[in-house]
């Protein structure tokens, strides 16, 4: 994993969201051991983008309710017929070290080979100046 981080603190300047979410997906990608990769999925990226608007939300108090913590009912809603799931969150005013922060709050979990399914978000929080990195582990 240091690896990953230290390739994405170089190469990766702040730019938009889309370079973000694949700078992102990459980093995961990066983090895995390779004896077990992860797979990226399109309805897991649904639901990490909904789980980060509610952090979005939430700062921006419209939000009637906390950030979600819980991935497997969004999922679950989506279809996705897995039986785990985990949030890692980061947020920061650079999307290299939002993307830092996510990578180093899933230390323990990214390396986790029963999660064989990822997906993704970045949003930009105009009230803060921050990008919101939201990244959702599932199996």
């Amino acid at each position: 994993m240091a690896v990953a981080l230290t390739a994405f603190s170089v190469s990766m300047a702040p730019s938009a969201a889309a370079d973000s979410t694949d700078l992102l997906r990459a980093a995961v990608a990066a983090a895995r051991p390779a004896a077990c990769p992860v797979r990226s999925d399109p309805v897991i990226d649904q639901a990490a983008d909904e789980i980060n608007k509610t952090t979005d939300r939430w700062i921006n108090n419209t939000a009637r309710a906390v950030p979600e913590t819980n991935a497997l009912p969004i999922l679950k809603e989506l279809g996705y017929g897995g039986s785990k799931a985990s949030i890692l969150s980061g947020a920061s005013t650079s999307a290299t070290n939002a993307i830092k922060a996510t990578l180093i709050q899933g230390f323990q979990l990214l390396p986790d080979c029963s999660y064989k399914d990822y997906g993704v978000s970045t949003l930009y929080n105009a009230k803060k100046d921050m990008i919101l990195t939201t990244v959702v582990l599932a199996a």
